[in-house]
């Protein structure tokens, strides 16, 4: 069966913000509130404007709100968000539109608010660890330090990954399947804003370009090759992609 809640929304809301609980438990609400704008927006509207201008509506409306809605949620929680995160933020609001009107939803909000409670949660606990294992702290509160530790716990590849699993173990749960997503929409606005190597030598503008279209390229043959693989109906899709995503990362932060 095809999720309910917004799958894409909710990835790229952990690739950014599981670092934390703070920051996982914040994001899941705000990317719950905008899916369920984007449906009443929807049901308000679609009987009595044309299509264009419905899907023009709920984008514009979706994305704005959203964008503003995680600029003063994480203001009032003491962090500021840079002017390219607050970007990221207003795509989170025009996925989570995406979402509804490509799904057949009915104001169905029973239905998005338990899918995405799952999800919501296994994101809070990825986040809970990463954040103890990155600063042994819980919420900003210290709670104890070890060798183990690693503040690379914290980068952008364990968002990745924090992602494919917070998907595929809410999949598991749920008896649902990721298959009608398209990770593009979070893979190249992710390589562009958190490349994951620089080539300095090249220059700023070049090795830019250099960077992002390979690991564009990369990304394209790992989703070609995952067609064809064997994973678990919870795994396919989105958070296969994901994690292959994170796993690519890493490779490439080494050079």
């Amino acid at each position: 069966m095809k999720v309910k809640y917004p799958a894409e929304a909710f990835a790229l809301s952990l690739i950014l913000f599981s670092g934390t609980m703070k920051g996982a438990f914040l994001s899941g609400v705000l990317v719950l509130l905008a899916v369920v704008l984007a449906e009443f927006l929807k049901n308000l509207l679609e009987d009595g404007i044309p299509l264009w201008s419905l899907r023009l509506c709920v984008y514009v409306g979706t994305g704005g709100i959203c964008g503003a809605a995680f600029y003063l949620g994480f203001a009032a929680v003491g962090e500021e968000l840079s002017a390219g995160l607050w970007l990221m933020t207003v795509l989170i609001g025009l996925l989570s539109a995406r979402h509804v009107l490509k799904s057949s939803l009915e104001a169905d909000y029973d239905g998005i608010f338990w899918e995405s409670a799952f999800v919501w949660g296994m994101g809070i606990l990825l986040a809970t660890a990463r954040e103890l294992l990155a600063e042994g702290e819980i919420f900003g509160y210290p709670l104890f330090q070890a060798s183990f530790q690693s503040k690379s716990f914290g980068d952008v590849i364990f968002g990745f990954l924090a992602a494919g699993l917070a998907l595929a173990f809410a999949n598991a749960v749920l008896k649902k399947k990721c298959t009608d997503t398209q990770s593009w929409y979070l893979a190249v606005p992710m390589i562009v804003f958190a490349r994951p190597f620089e080539m300095v030598s090249f220059g700023s503008v070049i090795g830019a370009v250099w960077t992002i279209g390979v690991s564009l390229a990369l990304f394209f043959s790992v989703k070609k090759t995952l067609k064809f693989s064997r994973t678990g109906p919870a795994y396919r899709g989105l958070p296969a992609e994901m994690l292959s995503l994170g796993f690519l990362y890493m490779i490439l932060s080494i050079y």
